[in-house]
């Protein structure tokens, strides 16, 4: 028998044993107490919880109805039943199973309620028991199996998922505008696919028809079904009868396609490329493939190029964009119809962003499950004209860059971009050599008394026609050529001498090449020692992808704190963020990033985000802000759901001089 798990909050705890005691409940019935909603969040997201009980009173900052009201809107609790004791009934969120009990219940009141949930518990778990019997059956017939209930289908066995590429039938209206997508018919003006079916099933003769999925992929099949009148749904049934005379165009086939991925191959690509004339062209490369294959072995290998395209082909479903896999580790992906040029980009970026969000995991059997992490780097060209060279030196071009990807344009040589490279090099020694590093500052506010109380340090270069010069133009070429070191030291340097003469706070970015300079600390310390501000002196840390070791981190936070100086980690919630980096390292900040905080007071979903973080944070006592504050309607938002201090042009661009 399972165990039925029961989270019981409330902040006796003693209390709450005492009151359990006296309950009488089946055997398996178990329970597990705390007293705080954050702990209630990590036992509930670490076991496998039936139903929480929910006192009002808590023991933290977090009420029983805010807990209440998190535990019902958040993924991994939502679906768990709630019995509330509270004098007063929550807030909770459509849907959600909550039984409103008072906040001291009697033993048979709360009895009662829990042997009602633990009845229906059970219930459900046979009724899931038969159905994956059925299931099992069903999933083992090899054909296409489904049902179709008001012109919508409501169930499709495992080898009707397989044939288009559905993970779930959940998935289907995500790759199939209509249920009629997967047949091929003539369909005219009038078409009706529930009328068509019904005279498939009813004509005296077998009936032949052709099923196709977003690949474009055909099945040959008998069709026969049954009305389930008790119901008024069809249940269909398939036989595969895709006959031997397709046999040339499947080798026809198998020349032009990938044998691992099944996609189209470079052969099927260079084709197509000559067939359309207004197009876009994408190559996605696997990031440090050799390293994966190499190291794990060709078989994982190969289940990795699989899995991403995998998940690259169940996210595009444009019907005018296609998959190829090309030799190696590497993917292209086209568009058949014209498509404007933004919102192929925007699937680049997209697909860059879905493949690198959860690994792909490995079952070895009886050995640990490995778990990968997977980059790809883009090359994207537009035009017809030699486009697959093109692309693939917009590609190396990132690589070489370090970016995600680069769109192709005419004065892109590699020539050229070598000797771009070797001029910004001359510029940066140019400028380090005549004190052309300079910091500019932007003002950070205090969202309760509105008034300026920190700036951060920017740093800029003044090229040789005075121009001022962001970062972005020369900071990556800086740690290529050796000369990132020089570049931190001077802002330090000269962010200490400005602010020696303010009582300002004053925040210096730091990336995780200076933290692994093994003399940034004692450089640190020599400028405290002329500079005492340690006080007032901030750390921001960025957290990238490029952070392999988290200790390093902790240790140099660790080293700065002892010195007296604060720290803050940088663009949190740009994509790399963990939340158990803020348990395990000692931040006094917490910038929160822009792409959250941009248009914040209109996204729901921003929202959700940013007030989870923000949650978080005052919890564990450390102080929010919000970056990119571009308008009022913006800074009124964040400054209502607690951000404690805003940064934005909204305020002040950064600026050579403390206002």
């Amino acid at each position: 028998m399972l165990e039925f798990l029961i989270l019981y909050i409330h902040a006796d705890i003693t209390k709450s044993e005492s009151l359990v005691s006296e309950l009488k409940l089946p055997s398996d019935i178990h329970f597990i107490f705390c007293d705080s909603g954050i702990e209630s969040l990590s036992i509930a997201t670490d076991h496998s919880i039936k139903l929480i009980i929910l006192n009002e009173i808590l023991s933290h900052k977090l009420s029983g109805s805010e807990v209440c009201k998190l535990l019902t809107t958040t993924p991994t609790t939502a679906s768990i039943p709630i019995i509330f004791l509270s004098d007063s009934p929550p807030e909770v969120s459509p849907g959600a199973e909550t039984i409103h009990l008072r906040s001291s219940p009697s033993v048979l009141e709360l009895q009662n309620a829990i042997l009602d949930l633990y009845q229906t518990s059970q219930q459900d778990q046979n009724l899931q028991r038969e159905k994956n019997l059925v299931l099992s059956i069903v999933n083992k017939i090899y054909s296409p199996i489904f049902i179709i209930t008001h012109n919508k289908i409501s169930f499709a066995n495992q080898y009707f998922l397989d044939f288009f590429k559905l993970s779930s039938l959940d998935d289907f209206e995500l790759h199939y505008a209509h249920m009629q997508d997967i047949f091929v018919h003539e369909k005219g003006e009038n078409f009706s696919i529930f009328k068509w079916i019904k005279e498939l099933l009813g004509a005296h003769e077998e009936q032949k028809i052709i099923l196709q999925n977003r690949n474009k992929e055909q099945m040959h099949v008998k069709i026969r079904g049954e009305l389930l009148e008790h119901s008024n749904e069809y249940l269909i049934i398939t036989q595969d009868i895709t006959s031997e005379d397709t046999h040339e165009e499947e080798l026809k086939n198998l020349y032009i396609t990938d044998h691992l991925t099944k996609l189209p191959n470079r052969l099927k690509l260079i084709q197509d490329l000559q067939e359309y004339d207004e197009l876009a062209l994408a190559i996605l490369d696997v990031d440090s493939f050799k390293m994966i294959n190499d190291f794990y072995g060709h078989i994982v290998g190969d289940f990795i190029i699989s899995s991403v395209a995998e998940r690259i082909r169940q996210y595009l479903s444009h019907e005018s964009l296609c998959l190829y896999r090309l030799p190696s580790d590497s993917f292209a992906v086209i568009n058949k119809k014209h498509i404007e040029k933004e919102y192929f980009e925007l699937i680049i970026i997209s697909l860059i962003q879905i493949v690198s969000k959860s690994p792909f995991v490995f079952n070895q059997g009886d050995k640990t499950d490995i778990e990968i992490y997977v980059n790809i780097t883009a090359g994207i060209v537009f035009g017809k004209e030699s486009a697959l060279a093109h692309a693939d030196l917009a590609l190396r071009e990132a690589k070489c860059t370090h970016k995600d990807y680069i769109i192709y344009h005419h004065d892109m040589r590699q020539e050229i971009t070598y000797s771009r490279n070797m001029e910004w090099i001359r510029k940066l020694k140019t400028a380090i050599v005549n004190d052309k590093i300079i910091p500019h500052f932007q003002p950070i506010i205090d969202n309760t008394t509105k008034k300026v109380v920190k700036y951060e340090c920017l740093v800029r270069l003044i090229d040789e026609e005075n121009n001022i010069v962001p970062p972005f133009h020369f900071l990556e070429i800086a740690k290529q050529s050796k000369q990132y070191e020089s570049i931190s030291k001077v802002m330090i340097k000269k962010s200490f001498q400005t602010f020696s003469n303010t009582n300002y706070e004053f925040s210096i970015n730091l990336s995780i090449e200076d933290i692994l300079e093994n003399n940034l600390i004692e450089y640190i310390k020599s400028m405290l020692a002329i500079y005492p501000l340690a006080e007032r002196v901030c750390f921001e840390i960025l957290e990238t992808e490029e952070i392999e070791n988290y200790q390093i981190i902790s240790d140099f936070v660790a080293d700065v704190r002892k010195l007296g100086c604060k720290v803050s980690i940088d663009d949190f919630g740009s994509g790399y963020s963990n939340f158990s980096h803020l348990l395990n390292i000692d931040f006094d900040y917490l910038k929160i990033d822009a792409s959250l905080i941009k248009d914040i007071h209109k996204d729901h979903h921003k929202q959700i985000i940013v007030k989870t973080i923000v949650t978080f944070a005052k919890e564990l006592g450390i102080k929010t802000i919000g970056e990119y504050v571009e308008s009022q309607e913006v800074y009124d938002y964040i400054s209502k759901i607690g951000i404690d201090y805003s940064q934005g042009y909204y305020f002040s661009p950064p600026k050579d001089m403390i206002s």
